[in-house]
């Protein structure tokens, strides 16, 4: 039966780590060593930007908001490595493909936390959360 389950969930994140992809990532799809650059940029970008929102934050918030938004980011880092080594073991025996999946994810956790962080700190006029 757990076989059955982390089949069903490696081809989800196979379909949608394909599509994702091909859309950004699609000029040389042939070629596993530009896609993983390609993925690695897009992680770095969404790492330097989380990172400018947590520095931003930092200084804006009081001293109280500063050691909450400190405890969540630790929280948000255990989460996130937890993450990425439940998702490393589903693909550890499906090769490059795999390993596409598993960087994809690491670049949607990353963008992910970015917006949950511009959303809260947009305060009362942040509309509905979209992430």
């Amino acid at each position: 039966m757990q076989t059955k389950h982390m089949a069903v969930i490696f081809a989800v994140l196979f379909t949608i780590s394909n599509a994702v992809i091909a859309e950004e990532c699609n000029s040389r799809w042939e070629n596993s060593g530009f896609i993983m650059d390609c993925l690695s940029a897009r992680y770095k970008a969404a790492e330097q930007e989380l990172n400018a929102v947590y520095d931003k934050a930092m200084q804006s918030l009081s001293s109280d908001g500063r050691l909450k938004l400190e405890a969540a980011q630790k929280a948000w880092l255990k989460y996130r490595d937890a993450s990425l080594s439940f998702i490393t073991e589903v693909n550890r025996n499906t090769g490059s493909t795999g390993n596409f999946i598993i960087e994809e994810y690491r670049v949607t956790l990353e963008k992910k936390r970015v917006a949950e962080l511009k959303y809260v700190l947009s305060g009362p006029d942040a509309g509905p959360a979209e992430w």
